[in-house]
C-alpha cells in the first residue's frame, strides 16, 4: 500500500472514529437532559386486554346511567355504591379488551371505598354530590399507586405516591375512582397509541380512533365503563375525543382548575411558564358535565399560576333570549359534508326556537393558530439547551404536512428566550381582549372541533381519506380545536347524532371568559332538543 494511501486512511480513520466520540457523547449528553424514573413498568393487568375465556354475569342495571341518577339512587338507598361499582368493574372486564379503554383498574380499593360509602349512608348524614359514583380518570393523573407514565417507556417506572389535586377533589366530593384510562405517546396525537399500552379503539368502529389525548377518556365512556371522565386539553385533547365518540366534554376557562399539581410524571422539572393546558370533565349528558364540574370547580389552586374565581350564577334565560354565531369556513378552516349538515340543522333548530343567530366570526383563527404555535414552542423551550431545541422540533415536524403554517413553532424553538414570551403574552393578551369584546355582542360562537367524524386508524401524519376527498392529517383537527385553546376561552363540545356510517359528528359553543354557569345552562336547555348520546350498537 502506497504511504499517501495509508495516510489518506488513517486521517479517515481519525475522522471517524472522532465523529464517532462526538456522537457518543452527544447522546450521553441529552440522555442526561431527561428527567430519569426508576423502576420499570409494572407488569400490566393482562385481563384488561385479552378476551376473557368466560365473560362475568352482569345485569347491566346501572351500565349506562348517568352519574345523576347514579347518585340518586345511592342517596335514597334504592342501589349501593358497592353494587353499582361492581357492575362497572365486571363490564369493564368483559369489555375493556375490544377498545383497550382502561388501560389501570382499581378493583380491590374501589370495592372498599364503596363498602365505606355505604357505610356513610347507612349513618344517615349528609352526603356530597358524587358519593358513591363511579369515575374514572385520565392516566396523566397521579391516582395514588397507580402507573402515571403517558404511555411512554422511559416513564414507566413512575408511580403516582399520592392523589393529584384534582383526584383528591373527586374524592372529597365521593367519587369512587374505578381507575385510569389511555393515552397516546406523551400525550402528543390525535389518536391514542404509544409504547406500553395497547392501541384505543373508537367504540363507534373499531378501526377508528377514538380521538387523543383523552381518548381512553372518550372511549370508556361511548362504551359504558363509566358515567364520568376527568380529562385534560391542551390542543383539542378534550374537544375532539368528545366529537369522535359522541359525549359532553367541556373545556374550562384557562387557569380556574389545577392541572399542575399532581398530573404527569416530571417531578424533577422546574418551570415558570405555562399556558392553555387545562383539564376539565367528560361525560354522556350535560346535567352529569355540570355536576362534575361542580365537583372540580372547588379544587385547591395552585398559586404559580392561578387565581381564584367568584362564580356568577347562571341565567334562568331562555333558548330564545340567546344570541348566537356561528360559521364552518373560518379563514380556510373549511369542514366536510357530514359537520356542515349538522351544523345547520343545528341552527335551524335555534331559529325555530327563536334564539337570534348570524353567520359572522371574527377572522382571527390565523393569528389565533399562530398564537398556538408560538406559545406550545415557548412552554416546552423553557430553559431547554439547543440540542433539545433541535430534537423537539424534529419530532413536531411530524405534525407539519404543509398546509398549515407551522412557521410560529419553529421561530419560537429558535428565540426561546423570557422576552419572547413576554411579546407572546402580549400579542395573546390582545386576541383575548378582541374576543370579550365580541362576546359583548353575542352570547356564544358554535363552530366545529373537526373536518368530520373519527377517522381510521393510521400513521401520524397520513392523509385522512373522506367521502368528500383526502385531507391532511393536520388539518384535519387544528384549525378548530387548537385556536380557543390559545386563548383561553371555555368551549362545551355537544353530540348532534350520527352521519350515515354510524359515527357521531360534534360540535363545540364557545363563551367569554368565565362564562362555564352559562355555557352549561345553554348546553343543557339544547340537549332536550337534540339526539344527544347514542349508545354504540356494538355495546
Amino acid at each position: 500500500m502506497k504511504p499517501k494511501t495509508k495516510k489518506t486512511l488513517k486521517w479517515i480513520g481519525i475522522g471517524f472514529g472522532s465523529l464517532l466520540l462526538i456522537v457518543i457523547a452527544l447522546g450521553i449528553y441529552v440522555y442526561s437532559l431527561i428527567p430519569k424514573f426508576e423502576g420499570k413498568c409494572p407488569p400490566l393487568q393482562s385481563y384488561l386486554f385479552e378476551k376473557p375465556k368466560s365473560t362475568i354475569p352482569v345485569e347491566c342495571k346501572f351500565i349506562y346511567k348517568s352519574a345523576s341518577e347514579l347518585a340518586e339512587l345511592i342517596r335514597t338507598r334504592q342501589a349501593t355504591s358497592y353494587e353499582i361499582v361492581k357492575e362497572h368493574i365486571d363490564y369493564i372486564k368483559n369489555n375493556n379488551y375490544k377498545y383497550n379503554a382502561i388501560v389501570w383498574l382499581r378493583e380491590n380499593d374501589a370495592l372498599e371505598e364503596a363498602k365505606k360509602a355505604d357505610a356513610v349512608v347507612a349513618h344517615g348524614d349528609s352526603l356530597p354530590i358524587l358519593h358513591g359514583v363511579p369515575v374514572t380518570v385520565k392516566e396523566m393523573f397521579w391516582v395514588k399507586g397507580l402507573t402515571n407514565n403517558l404511555n411512554a417507556k422511559m416513564t414507566g417506572g413512575f408511580i403516582a405516591p399520592e392523589d393529584g389535586e384534582l383526584v383528591k377533589q373527586l374524592k372529597k366530593c365521593g367519587a369512587i375512582i374505578l381507575g385510569t384510562s389511555n393515552v397516546p405517546f406523551m400525550l402528543g396525537d390525535f389518536q391514542t397509541y404509544g409504547e406500553i399500552y395497547p392501541t384505543c379503539n373508537n367504540p363507534y368502529n373499531i378501526s377508528k380512533t377514538p380521538g387523543g389525548s383523552s381518548g381512553g377518556s372518550a372511549a370508556a365512556l361511548a362504551a359504558g365503563f363509566t358515567p364520568l371522565e376527568l380529562g385534560s386539553d391542551l390542543g383539542g385533547s378534550i374537544s375532539v375525543p368528545s366529537a369522535f365518540c359522541g359525549i359532553y366534554g367541556l373545556k374550562p376557562t384557562y387557569g380556574t382548575l389545577n392541572i399542575t399539581q399532581g398530573s404527569g410524571p416530571d417531578t424533577i422539572t422546574k418551570y415558570s411558564r405555562f399556558a392553555m393546558a387545562v383539564p376539565g370533565p367528560m361525560a354522556r349528558s350535560a346535567k352529569d358535565l355540570e355536576l362534575m364540574w361542580l365537583a372540580l370547580k372547588e379544587t385547591s389552586i395552585d398559586l404559580r399560576f392561578q387565581k381564584s374565581v367568584v362564580w356568577k350564577p347562571s341565567s334562568d334565560k331562555l333558548l330564545s333570549q340567546y344570541k348566537i354565531s356561528y360559521t364552518d369556513d373560518w379563514q380556510k378552516a373549511s369542514v366536510g359534508t357530514d359537520v356542515k349538515e349538522k351544523m345547520q340543522w343545528l341552527i335551524n333548530v335555534l331559529k325555530e326556537q327563536g334564539a337570534t343567530s348570524k353567520r359572522e366570526v371574527p377572522q382571527l383563527n390565523d393569528a389565533m393558530q399562530h398564537s398556538f404555535l408560538k406559545s406550545y414552542a415557548l412552554m416546552f423551550a423553557e430553559n431547554q439547551p439547543w440540542i433539545m431545541r433541535k430534537l423537539i422540533s424534529m419530532d413536531f415536524s411530524k405534525f407539519d404536512d404543509g398546509l398549515v403554517n407551522m412557521s410560529a413553532f419553529y421561530d419560537a424553538m429558535n428565540h426561546p428566550g423570557d422576552d419572547n414570551w413576554k411579546l407572546w403574552q402580549n400579542e395573546n393578551n390582545k386576541l383575548i381582549e378582541s374576543w370579550e369584546d365580541y362576546f359583548k355582542t353575542v352570547d356564544f360562537l358554535i363552530c366545529p372541533v373537526t373536518y368530520g367524524a373519527a377517522f381510521d386508524k393510521c400513521e401520524l401524519g397520513t392523509p385522512i381519506k373522506t367521502k368528500d376527498g383526502t385531507i391532511p392529517y393536520t388539518f384535519y383537527s387544528f384549525p378548530y380545536s387548537i385556536v380557543f385553546a390559545a386563548t383561553g376561552h371555555p368551549a362545551v363540545t355537544i353530540p348532534l347524532g350520527l352521519n350515515s356510517e354510524g359515527m357521531p359528528i360534534g360540535v363545540q359553543i364557545v363563551g367569554k371568559y368565565y362564562s362555564e354557569p352559562e355555557l352549561l345552562h345553554f348546553t343543557k336547555l339544547l340537549e332536550q332538543l337534540l339526539p344527544g348520546f347514542q349508545k354504540p350498537k356494538s355495546s
